[in-house]
């Protein structure tokens, strides 16, 4: 007779005898990852006072081989080691990293040592099957030069047909056109944007010589302004053409386009039982929609506006005003954020600028903030807005205007899609006419 307890024992054996086979059968057929990319990258260091290494953002090319920041860092910033952590496919991902350092040092790194960052220039990764590798150049961009720095060229001067007393440089359909009062007649140049404009003469035709230049704005693929002496409304789909249009209601101001998801909407300041009233307009004017009353002291002649979209904040949708006369014949003096919400515009003024007079002042949006061109005593002033209108900062010497710019008022302000900055004409201190072309640009931007 078989004792139980044998059988049982010999249960245990053959179980433990098959689970052992079966842990030398994983142990030789075991197949290790093939994969040595690196996925993520991020800095740190003690010596990073700012806190700016962890924030770096790097691109990594596994294409090429390459693993980068696209956007460098701040000029001047300096650290001698750091601590790098690499990301691979998973918490095992590399059997070895050898990194080289200028000007002739490889060596295997532990992934403990901090490493001398500026030296860093090859980041070589062993996937855990021990064979496969995989190089990476390595570069942390670092600002060479001031990025702020504002570079001023003067590109051309008296480049229009005739006589100007005064004028408005737009541009519209990749073009520059200069809209001048010549004696009695409205005339206009035109040219290619480039960095060397040719200008020639613009053969107009239905414009009427009382159009007032200040009011000349772009919706969509349209110009629109504003006539002095009929408060009509006029429009060219050209530039050249112009043809009045029939409004339901006197337009006293042509804001501008409104900053909103439905493209083609026009702020105005509109005349209704005696009241001046914002209104919303479509872009050919068949639908003028009346919204609140504007305060009394808010600019309808004159001014200057721009349309500010936010890039990194949705909400920040304004139509800035700057200068100007209001309808009590009182010059503005302050700069106003104007803001749809809900079928109603909604308005502040900003903080005053503790220097700089606002009247023939001049705005536009640049590097996803708005500036500002002021006067004081005879010289302009170049501000800026951090927090999108609500404080204005002086620019500092790095973007000032360079020895030979004239001061001036009224001057014409463009930015392109290469941004630059095109400055051009106004009235002179003197209250003469300027007819020059200034460039600008930030060093970022020249850098890239």
């Amino acid at each position: 007779m078989i004792s139980k307890y044998f059988l049982g024992t010999s249960a245990l054996i053959v179980n433990l005898l098959l689970f052992s086979s079966c842990l030398n059968s994983s142990d030789n057929n075991m197949e290790y990852p093939t994969d040595p990319q690196i996925y993520a990258i991020s800095l740190s260091s003690k010596a990073d006072t700012t806190g700016l290494l962890p924030g770096v953002a790097f691109t990594i090319d596994q294409v090429n081989g390459k693993i980068f920041n696209r956007e460098s860092m701040p000029y001047g910033f300096h650290v001698d080691s750091v601590m790098l952590s690499l990301t691979g496919s998973s918490s095992l991902a590399f059997a070895k990293i050898e990194v080289t350092l200028e000007p002739d040092s490889t060596y295997a790194w532990n992934a403990s040592d901090s490493i001398a960052i500026p030296r860093l220039r090859r980041i070589q990764t062993t996937a855990p099957d021990g064979v496969t590798t995989k190089n990476y150049d390595f570069q942390l961009n670092i600002y060479q030069e001031d990025p702020y720095i504002l570079t001023w060229d003067k590109i051309g001067e008296n480049y229009l047909s005739s006589p100007a007393e005064s004028q408005k440089t737009i541009a519209y359909n990749n073009r520059f056109y200069t809209y001048y009062r010549s004696g009695e007649e409205i005339k206009a140049d035109s040219t290619a944007i480039s960095e060397t404009p040719k200008w020639g003469a613009v053969n107009l035709s239905g414009i009427p010589h009382t159009l007032r230049l200040s009011s000349l704005i772009i919706s969509g693929d349209i110009i629109y302004a504003l006539d002095a002496a009929t408060g009509n409304v006029y429009r060219s789909t050209n530039g050249a053409d112009w043809s009045s249009v029939q409004t339901e209601y006197e337009v006293k101001a042509l804001y501008g386009e409104l900053p909103s998801t439905t493209p083609g909407n026009i702020l105005l300041a509109v005349s209704h039982d005696e009241k001046i009233k914002f209104a919303r307009a479509n872009n050919n004017f068949s639908d003028i929609v009346l919204m609140n009353d504007t305060p009394a002291n808010i600019p309808v002649t004159d001014f200057s506006s721009i349309k500010v979209e936010s890039s990194t904040s949705y909400a920040s949708k304004f139509i800035f005003l700057s200068g100007g006369t209001t309808t009590g014949d009182t010059s503005n003096n302050d700069i106003w954020l104007l803001q749809e919400d809900g079928g109603v515009i909604k308005y502040i003024t900003s903080k005053r600028p503790a220097e700089g007079v606002l009247k023939g002042s001049s705005l536009f949006f640049y590097d996803d903030k708005p500036y500002l061109i002021a006067t004081s005593t005879g010289k302009n002033l170049l501000m800026y807005s951090e927090n999108y209108g609500v404080d204005w900062i002086t620019a500092g010497e790095n973007q000032s205007f360079p020895a030979d710019f004239a001061g001036r008022t009224y001057t014409s302000v463009v930015t392109d899609a290469n941004n630059n900055i095109w400055i051009f004409g106004g009235i002179s201190s003197s209250n003469t006419p300027l007819v020059d072309i200034w460039k600008g640009r930030l060093n970022k931007f020249a850098q890239n």
